[in-house]
């Protein structure tokens, strides 16, 4: 009998394993075939002295309270009017909500879907303190050592700065687009988009333009050594953006002495509440966003990898405790819960009668705000913890644009276009942050985050932090990828 069981194991074995190899080996490429384009006539000295230029204005968002610079707006607006007198002779311009920016390129055939191109002219503070850590001062726009140096020049000027370098070439070659082209640029994006990004989509909508052939917007990257088994670059393409929570958490208690003090003081309420959110983090889900990119990147893997993202059937329970492993790859796959604030107490020897904390949020699609508080209410379970949503600035996940959709091969197609001599993958991704993006997402079902400037390895610490740049050859190629997407989009 044991033999006879033994050997129909090993029969099953045999079986999942001749299955496991056949779906591995039927794995077929998901990138598009392309031949070579001409490449966009790129003045890069040019182009990188128009990026210094603008990062010299200090169009920065603080936090409310904090006022915003009009005048350094302004300035950058009169700037980018002298830098490319063409495109502000063939596009119009028009300002909203005083800072924003809204070009209208319009097209040969106007009943065509027009197409949004998006950037952001503001860019976040300085940290206090770290002034001296930089290389090149941050609003100096140096250029050196083959980089442009400074606050924006990855977030997000490298991106107004790219689009604006293409539509001024194509301008002056007689190019005009068959659709309408809007570039949208909003003022405080940093800061949520509230003034800016959202009343530009607003005053579209009211003008009757409703729908949008396709939307492209900062959020994904060329990065190289990022894909476990992949060393071609890869082309992250955002498909979908998390959403946003900020949940108040309070205490409140009768205080006393601390000579005579309760089981529990609020900040220990408090406290036990954070820890049990940390201890109880959300379910991690392998589907979305995330499992559409490892349908476009396990094809281009070797077998191992082939093996594995053939069959997430069988692997996928192994996959997903490989990303639960590092915080970066958990964030596909889960609602993130940080605290990151916690306020109590006056004095050493006196009880709180009050104690506050907020815990953030980065929504999954599929979960929402309601959910997710829903969700922390019942983890804490616990009378005496009040939670609410913090100001008006919570967000649902956007929706999941279509990776098989004609607009994406489209994108596609102009980033191998671009990259050609590299053979890269284009993969969609979800973006961790959110973006100006988020108010076309009910507009348009071609939403999609990307730059084309290959980003290195330290490229997050760099784009909020210190010593934030992006090389010259990398802005180049970021014009030239704009240049081609405008050109591609005729043949839609």
């Amino acid at each position: 009998m044991w033999k006879r069981i033994a050997a129909a194991l090993a029969g099953i074995v045999i079986l999942l394993a001749a299955v496991v190899l056949w779906r591995a080996s039927r794995l077929t490429s998901r990138q598009p075939a392309v031949e070579a384009a001409p490449a966009a006539v790129v003045d890069t000295a040019a182009a990188a002295a128009h990026l210094a230029g603008a990062i010299r204005f200090r169009t920065i968002s603080h936090q409310q309270g904090q006022g915003t610079d009009s005048a350094a707006f302004l300035a950058l607006h009169a700037y980018l009017a002298d830098a490319y007198p063409r495109t502000h002779e063939a596009l119009t311009r028009e300002t909203v909500s005083d800072l924003s920016l809204l070009y209208t390129w319009q097209g040969s055939e106007p009943d065509l879907d027009p197409i949004v191109l998006m950037a952001h002219q503001d860019v976040v503070p300085v940290i206090p303190g770290t002034e001296a850590a930089w290389e090149h001062p941050p609003f100096g726009g140096d250029v050196a050592d083959g980089f442009v140096w400074g606050r924006g020049s990855m977030d997000d000027k490298l991106n107004d700065i790219s689009i604006l370098e293409a539509v001024e070439e194509l301008v002056a070659g007689g190019f005009t687009p068959r659709h309408t082209i809007y570039l949208a640029f909003g003022h405080d994006e940093e800061i949520g988009g509230l003034h800016g990004a959202r009343e530009i989509q607003r005053l579209l909508a009211a003008r009757g333009v409703e729908r949008f052939a396709f939307v492209v917007d900062e959020g994904g990257a060329v990065v190289r050594g990022m894909i476990p088994g992949i060393e071609r670059p890869v082309a992250l393409v955002g498909i979908a953006e998390k959403g946003y929570a900020s949940v108040e958490l309070t205490v409140d208690a009768e205080g006393g002495h601390s000579s005579t003090p309760p089981p529990h003081t609020a900040i220990g309420v408090l406290s036990r509440a954070i820890t049990r959110l940390e201890d109880h983090p959300f379910p991690a889900r392998l589907d979305g966003p995330a499992r559409e990119m490892f349908a476009f990147t396990g094809p281009e893997m070797s077998l191992g990898g082939r093996v594995l993202f053939g069959n997430l059937w069988l692997f996928s329970p192994l996959l997903t405790r490989m990303l639960l492993a590092t915080p970066a790859s958990a964030a596909m796959v889960r609602t993130t819960t940080a605290a990151t604030i916690i306020e109590g107490g006056v004095k050493d020897n006196v009880p709180p009668i009050h104690a506050r904390a907020v815990v953030n949020h980065r929504i999954l699609p599929g979960e929402t705000v309601p959910s997710v508080l829903e969700r922390d209410r019942r983890i804490i379970d616990d009378e005496r913890v009040q939670l609410h949503a913090l100001g008006d600035d919570g967000r649902d996940p956007s929706p999941v644009s279509d990776p098989t959709s004609p607009a994406f091969s489209l994108l596609a197609r102009t980033v191998r276009q671009v990259l050609a001599g590299e053979d890269v993958v284009v993969a969609p991704y979800l973006v961790m942050g959110g973006t100006d993006s988020k108010y076309y997402a009910q507009v348009s079902p071609n939403v999609f985050r990307f730059s084309a400037a290959p980003m290195a390895a330290d490229a997050l610490e760099r784009v909020h932090g210190t010593n934030e740049r992006i090389s010259v050859e990398g802005l180049a190629t970021n014009v030239r990828f704009y240049a081609r997407l405008i050109r591609n989009s005729d043949g839609m």
